[in-house]
């Protein structure tokens, strides 16, 4: 199986997805969209080697402006989907964060249906949740109805991954200090300990 984790910016792949790339490193490309910098960058590679990922790329779009580049940033997603060839692609719940709703629709751009020669199309695509951003500014009908099961060593990893990001870190109560308590949250309400909770957008099984 391979995952494709379509990031915004450097720590969203590890807040959505740290539990899955934790699960599945070998079989996970990250791509980051957005560039955030030298200290972001080798907090990002300190993430991925906690969860043990080795295909990590960036496109260093500018922070902010993902919205105003839609023709290239889809353009791009369409070279490496068309490289890596996923089954599943995961990409984030289009919420408060402008760069947010630009990747999901970007993302979903790219995983189409087209007539192009050569064009990827996932089986299936799914949205993860991002709890630091917890506002949805536009209604849709995207729901958490897909959980991915964690065991304590992946909730830990996730939330070690998370932790390497110390630039982001606000300190005090915040959900990037309670990692591993809100894996225990979604998963106890499904009867496992720990667990990840993504929105099915499409799935094709074959």
């Amino acid at each position: 199986m391979r995952r494709l984790i379509v990031a915004p910016h450097m720590d969203d792949e590890s807040l959505g997805c740290g539990g899955l790339l934790a699960k599945f490193p070998q079989e996970s490309t990250v791509v980051v969209v957005t560039q955030s910098g030298s200290t972001r960058r080798r907090e990002h590679a300190e993430a991925m080697d906690v969860l043990g990922v080795t295909d990590s790329r960036c496109l260093d779009f500018v922070d902010g402006t993902t919205q105003q580049h839609m023709s290239e940033l889809v353009h791009q997603l369409d070279l490496v989907m068309a490289e890596v060839e996923p089954e599943e692609v995961y990409l984030p719940f289009p919420s408060l964060h402008q760069d947010h709703i630009g990747v999901y629709e970007a993302g979903m751009r790219s995983a189409r249906l087209s007539m192009s020669p050569g064009h990827w199309v996932p089986n299936s695509v799914l949205v993860y949740d991002i709890a630091v951003y917890d506002v949805n500014l536009y209604p849709s009908d995207l729901r958490w109805n897909v959980f991915e099961a964690l065991t304590e060593e992946q909730a830990d990893l996730k939330a070690a991954a998370c932790a390497a990001y110390a630039s982001e870190n606000p300190g005090g109560p915040h959900p990037m200090n309670s990692i591993k308590e809100i894996a225990a949250t979604v998963g106890h309400m499904r009867k496992v300990e720990y667990a990840e909770q993504y929105a099915l957008v499409r799935q094709v099984r074959r």
